[in-house]
């Protein structure tokens, strides 16, 4: 009973996580302190403190929150990747500085996305949790995809992202421990 009460609160804590984590950046737009696409709320400060606080905890019922709003981030960033245009409120807002050129939008973008991949992906222990964190990239895509101007150009920047922070995540994690047989033994 104590295994699937763990799974069940896994499961909703993984669609709250994502849930927060696909809507957080934008928070941004109900506030008159931002303007839209803060550099604040697209950048990593957030999911880093998130992950912080999480770190080291061994149980999947203390991570998967963290994990999951990681993954949200990076899938909400990967649609930002691609607006209709590079200008006004697709470019990152500076307090006080203003925006920033294109080419620095989209660096500070694909950073962040790849950033918060790379913390998920620290947090992710075993197979199942891999299993568990591919399964819900592909489901809270499929649910933030509606709506949304392009699907490919995201798609190819959420799994490129992804590689680049689980290939970090797991190469620094393994030069760290001096383990040396790959991403499923974390």
């Amino acid at each position: 009973m104590a295994a699937l009460f763990s799974l069940v609160w896994s499961v909703a804590a993984f669609v709250v996580g994502a849930w927060i984590g696909l809507r957080l950046p934008d928070v941004d737009q109900r506030t008159d302190l931002l303007l839209h696409r803060s550099i604040i709320t697209h950048g990593p400060l957030i999911p880093l403190i998130v992950f912080l606080l999480v770190r080291n905890a061994r149980h999947l019922t203390v991570r998967v929150l963290p994990m999951s709003l990681c993954l949200g981030f990076v899938v909400h960033l990967a649609f930002d990747l691609f607006p209709r245009a590079w200008s006004g409120y697709a470019l990152i807002s500076v307090p006080v500085y203003g925006w920033l050129p294109p080419v620095v939008s989209i660096m500070w973008i694909a950073a962040t996305a790849i950033l918060c991949a790379y913390w998920g992906a620290r947090l992710v222990r075993g197979l199942f949790e891999w299993v568990g964190v591919l399964i819900g990239a592909v489901g809270i895509f499929a649910y933030a995809a509606p709506g949304e101007a392009s699907l490919i150009g995201p798609l190819i920047a959420l799994l490129v992202c992804l590689a680049i922070g689980v290939a970090a995540s797991t190469f620094l994690g393994l030069e760290k421990s001096g383990e040396h047989d790959g991403v499923l033994s974390y």
